[in-house]
């Protein structure tokens, strides 16, 4: 199928990660980034028509190509971007990273936060995590004073803590698993779509290849635990994930066994939702699903898929380049768009006179679906 380039830019147009909002609430806007040269850090965020015209630059940040700045909406007027920021010259450490808020009506940045990121907010209510290299670096929020997971509340300002360090590291031995020196470092915190339920990756000494993914519930503190997990999860209800599951075969993992499927909090496969993934999403309907061929020595190729059929009903064909793809770190990241409709993903470029590009795209679904 054909896709066609969110803008008409020389340089590169990049998405954030796979299952990020796209879109604004109401479908009217988009957002994505645009950067010059993919070897440099310096990085725009920019916002349009969902007819991609009134394109306008909204913030500079400087980040890598992985996710890119994570930029995303929260409401029709907020969005949230990851930047770097440098003590000294720009792409030199020491750097540490920062999420912002921004009201893209105002040009207010209503929060700047040192800390990671998640991949959207629900409700109202955005998730991230501090570990050692972020305390003492929030001046201006005095609750953020521990490791552990927080949600903002971006309406009213709350920040809560809601599960400490010790919280995590008994949560992983409870389920029977080792912690390691980077346990409490998780990463990919993300709230369930009632915002009742936390879930986070995780490095244990007893899964060095694909981690392990917990969940907290918020009201009763439950946890669930899921060794070696599929990877990329998202949430696909209140109670189960979508992810793609993969197979380690030593050497390497293999990408003709891998297929997205659902699974419950503590790792039982419910069922079968797509084929070959890596990164991969799910429309809001939960009747499609897409994922990309994001593994060594293939064309990062995306592929649609119906619910529970592991032949796509759509390919859509991407330039191999494996220095883009593996040394640059430029992947797919499909997402949906808010009514199903439209599939966004990152699309490398063959490569010419040396220079390595990279484009934002969608493809228009609607009459296959």
């Amino acid at each position: 199928m054909k896709v066609k380039e969110i803008c008409d830019y020389s340089g590169s147009t990049l998405l954030g990660m796979n299952g990020g909002m796209v879109e604004s609430p109401d479908s009217k806007r988009i957002i994505y980034a645009r950067k010059a040269d993919l070897t440099k850090p310096e990085t725009e965020i920019w916002i349009c028509d969902r007819g991609f015209e009134n394109h306008r630059k909204v913030y500079d940040v400087h980040c890598g190509n992985h996710n890119g700045p994570s930029a995303t909406f929260i409401t029709n007027s907020l969005i949230v971007f990851r930047d770097v920021e440098f003590e000294g010259i720009a792409g030199k450490e020491p750097s540490i990273c920062v999420f912002r808020i921004l009201d893209v009506d105002t040009g207010e940045v209503k929060y700047k936060i040192r800390g990671k990121e998640s991949h959207c907010a629900e409700n109202g209510k955005y998730p991230f995590s501090i570990s050692t290299e972020y305390l003492d670096k929030n001046p201006d929020y005095p609750e953020i004073n521990s490791c552990g997971i927080y949600i903002l509340d971006v309406e009213s300002g709350k920040i809560m803590l809601v599960a400490t360090e010790e919280d995590i590291l008994n949560m992983v031995r409870e389920h029977g698993l080792t912690p390691n020196e980077h346990t409490a470092s998780v990463s990919h915190v993300q709230l369930n779509p009632s915002a009742t339920a936390v879930m986070m990756r995780l490095g244990v000494k007893d899964c060095p290849v694909f981690g392990a993914l917990g969940c907290i519930d918020l009201d009763t503190k439950k946890t669930h635990m899921i060794a070696d997990k599929p990877v990329h999860q998202l949430w696909f209800d209140d109670d189960t994930y979508m992810a793609t599951r993969q197979f380690n075969q030593g050497r390497h993992i293999e990408m003709e066994t891998s297929y997205i499927a659902r699974f419950s909090k503590d790792g039982e496969e419910l069922e079968v939702l797509g084929g070959i993934s890596n990164h991969m999403d799910g429309s809001f309907d939960r009747k499609y699903f897409a994922g990309d061929r994001c593994y060594p020595d293939f064309a990062p190729n995306v592929y649609l898929y119906k619910r529970g059929d592991k032949n796509p009903i759509a390919t859509f064909e991407i330039s191999k380049d494996e220095y883009t793809t593996w040394k640059l770190q430029v992947h797919p990241n499909p997402s949906f768009s808010r009514d199903g409709k439209r599939l966004y993903f990152n699309k490398q470029c063959k490569c010419y006179n040396g220079k390595y590009r990279t484009v934002a795209v969608f493809a228009d679904i609607s009459e296959i679906i």
